[in-house]
C-alpha cells in the first residue's frame, strides 16, 4: 500500500515522501492522487503549470507547480528517490 509522510512539501527538505511504491508509474500516479486529495479536482480547482525532476544530495524530486482556480499558485515537492527510474529500464 502505498504510503506518504506528512511534510509540507514547499521544499525538498520538507518533500512528501511516497513509499512502498512498486515503479515509476505508481508513483507518479502517487503523487496524482495526494494532489486531488490536498487540493480537490484537477482541471477545476487546480491544474498543473509545470512538473520537473529535480535532483539535490544524492535524492530525487518531482516539483510540481501548481495553478489554482482562483489565479493563485503553489509548488509542491514530491521525494521519488525510492522510485525513480523503475518500470522504465533507467
Amino acid at each position: 500500500m502505498v504510503e506518504f509522510t506528512e511534510k509540507s512539501g514547499e521544499t525538498p527538505e520538507d518533500a512528501i515522501v511516497i513509499l512502498n511504491t512498486k515503479d515509476s508509474i505508481e508513483g507518479v500516479n502517487a503523487e496524482y492522487e495526494y494532489l486531488g486529495r490536498k487540493y480537490g479536482m484537477r482541471g477545476k480547482d487546480w491544474n498543473l503549470k509545470l512538473q520537473s525532476l529535480v535532483q539535490n544530495e544524492g535524492k530525487f524530486y518531482d516539483r510540481m507547480d501548481l495553478i489554482f482556480s482562483d489565479g493563485s499558485e503553489k509548488t509542491i515537492y514530491f521525494e521519488i528517490t525510492e522510485f525513480f527510474g523503475k518500470g522504465f529500464g533507467l
